[in-house]
């Protein structure tokens, strides 16, 4: 069992090493690098880091819209597990997670070539992140619920996507850096 401060940390902790990812690995790379792709049907860099775009900005809307709810709250260390299906994304979207998921198409990345302002703009999101997840610190990440953006019977609690997002983030860049590593992927 965990609690909400430890939750926070280990979130903030793991957005930030993505961000240094992404401002460290993926930097230097040109347009057509970022879109490049070792198969029709396979991602891009620029794909992955799309989605992760895309996907984080559901839930970001998602915990914005608790946030203009009136929480009252003085405590701020709360017990804290996961719900069900918040366990279950978790364990879909482990970097650890050797089974390949599919993508709901509410999160599918866009069809167009990318620029490197894709890396901003996952900066940014990111950034975002961070400023709710530090509004939040003195929530119940338990008990608070909201809708998945995948379905809305599917509830899931607060601190789920302070778990769920910097795993699936850290899959996706993992996968990005994948690309850049083989044979085939171009050199400038």
């Amino acid at each position: 069992m965990f609690n909400t401060k430890e939750i926070i940390e280990n979130c903030l902790s793991s957005i930030n090493s993505n961000i240094e990812k992404i401002k460290g690995t993926f930097a230097s790379l040109s347009a057509s690098q970022l879109n490049w792709k070792p198969a029709p049907k396979k991602w891009s860099i620029g794909k992955c880091i799309d989605h992760l775009v895309v996907s984080n900005n559901l839930y970001l809307t998602r915990i914005g819209n608790l946030l203009n709810i009136r929480y009252s709250s003085s405590e701020n260390n709360f017990s804290y597990s996961q719900s069900f299906m918040g366990n279950m994304i978790t364990k879909a979207v482990d970097p650890v997670n050797v089974k390949k998921a599919k993508t709901f198409k509410v999160f599918y990345p866009n069809e167009s070539a990318f620029q490197k302002s894709i890396l901003d703009e996952y900066i940014k999101s990111s950034e975002k992140f961070i400023e709710q997840v530090n509004n939040i610190r003195h929530l119940n990440l338990k008990k608070i619920k909201f809708s998945s953006p995948v379905n809305l019977l599917i509830k899931l609690n607060l601190g789920d996507p302070l778990i769920i997002i910097p795993k699936h983030d850290e899959c996706h860049l993992n996968q990005a850096e994948r690309l850049m590593k083989m044979e085939t992927f171009p050199k400038g």
